[in-house]
């Protein structure tokens, strides 16, 4: 939720319509979050950008480590449970009805906070245990109930506003309740002029279609995948285990280039999207990608060093009689496990540490994917490299067939297995005729 609707949450349930308890529950209220906001104003005046902040340094384990103490589960019941034995001790006592109003409040925040956060969710019980609960529900993600979660708030935190103006009594609170209650009235707002915008943009859309016949630029001869100047629609990012943290994927530009960076902290997802392709026409597969350096640690022949600095994944899906009753089973157990985007074999390219360039090798943990290495080493760092691979002759050489299609893109930076950390960014991915150049955006 809003730091504010903390704050009124404090205030109405807690201050029990005295003007000092309902102080101090609404800053209890706030107080969770005020690490983050000093944080957040000691990196802008280092220069750090809002896309860094919130898309990279946030989720560096000495933040997550603030957020974990500010949000305890384990701190805030503690706190109430000494506000409540004061109270019992010295009844009569001022000093321990504000222990209790504040302690409820910051549990409260905490107790909210655990309830509507996924991919930026707390550790709160930290540092008996670094697990977050990655919640199905967010308090913004519209693809996760995020819309009526905003209503609800905006609506709850009107009410509570507008019972709180009624008990103030100064002219400064109520003029304060009053400014905490507009993010609200343009939350509503907003919301509801959305669909009355959405539909001339998809009459547009719809004439656009109309007059052309592929309006997301797919011609005869080349099929965009992932042009990430123009966004990401599509794409998402795909945890393949939520015990390890996610990698995080932000889109933006490097060194000029609209690209999707990658950021691995002891971490691990991919960024991915789902597609049904043939290659028959457009069997080349072009990209550019970038890192900041390898991992040392990695091996592309161990479990244990199954880390890529970056790494371009095509899902495939093969022709059923090119598939045994075995790998049949095999599969179908791996989608219970890991979802219907497992492909029934996958060409992994990668940036790997020290195999040598045209490396094949069936990855440490299943040989239904190939490792295929483009680049090795350090050599290249820093800069941007250029690829292009044909995938037909990929899947007739790894997999016996030409017949296949793609069913999904994804891109992979991670160190979950190694421990490290690393920074790529990947950008231009599209199909091309055989024989036709590479059409990398400027």
């Amino acid at each position: 939720m809003q730091t504010q609707s903390h704050a009124l949450i404090g205030a109405y349930f807690f201050g029990q319509r005295d003007a000092v308890l309902m102080t101090v529950a609404s800053l209890a209220g706030m107080a969770p979050d005020v690490p983050m906001f000093v944080t957040v104003a000691m990196l802008r005046l280092q220069g750090h950008s809002a896309r860094q902040i919130f898309g990279h340094d946030y989720f560096q384990p000495w933040w997550q480590h603030i957020n974990g103490v500010s949000h305890s589960l384990i701190l805030w019941p503690i706190a109430l449970l000494f506000a409540l034995a004061a109270r019992r001790l010295a009844p009569a006592a001022r000093w321990p009805a504000i222990m209790l109003a504040a302690a409820a409040a910051g549990l409260a925040h905490a107790c909210v906070d655990f309830l509507c956060h996924r991919e930026d969710a707390h550790m709160h019980f930290w540092p008996l245990s670094a697990w977050k609960f990655v919640s199905p529900v967010s308090y913004y993600d519209a693809a996760h109930f995020g819309v009526p979660v905003m209503i609800f708030e905006a609506m709850l935190g009107l009410f509570m506003a507008w019972h709180l103006l009624r008990a103030a009594r100064r002219r400064w609170s109520r003029g304060l309740i009053a400014l905490v209650s507009l993010p609200y009235l343009a939350t509503l707002v907003l919301l509801a002029i959305a669909p009355a915008r959405a539909a001339p943009d998809t009459a547009n859309r719809e004439g656009a279609a109309a007059q052309a016949p592929a309006p997301d630029g797919t011609t005869t001869d080349m099929v965009p995948l992932g042009r990430f100047g123009t966004g990401t629609r599509g794409w998402a990012v795909v945890p393949l285990n939520k015990a390890i943290p996610p990698t995080r994927y932000v889109a933006g530009r490097k060194d000029g280039v609209p690209a999707i960076e990658a950021y691995a902290d002891h971490s691990q997802a991919l960024f991915a999207r789902e597609v049904d392709l043939a290659i028959d026409q457009t069997p080349i597969l072009c990209w550019r990608w970038w890192i900041a350096g390898v991992i040392d640690r990695a091996d592309i022949r161990t479990k244990k060093g199954d880390d890529q600095a970056a790494r371009v994944l095509v899902g495939l899906r093969l022709p059923r009689d090119t598939l045994s009753l075995g790998t049949r089973v095999k599969l179908s157990l791996g989608r219970a496990r890991f979802g219907k985007l497992l492909p029934d074999g996958a060409l992994n390219y990668v940036w790997d540490n020290k195999a040598r360039q045209g490396t094949i090798l069936p990855n440490a943990y299943t040989d239904r994917a190939r490792m295929i290495v483009l680049q090795s080493g350090n050599g290249q760092a820093g800069q941007w490299v250029s690829e292009r691979r044909d995938l037909a002759a990929d899947m007739q050489g790894q997999f016996g067939t030409r017949a296949g299609r793609i069913s999904l893109i994804a891109l992979s930076t991670d160190t979950d297995n190694t421990g490290g950390v690393a920074h790529a960014a990947y950008a231009d991915l599209h199909l091309v005729r055989r024989g036709s150049p590479c059409r990398f955006q400027p």
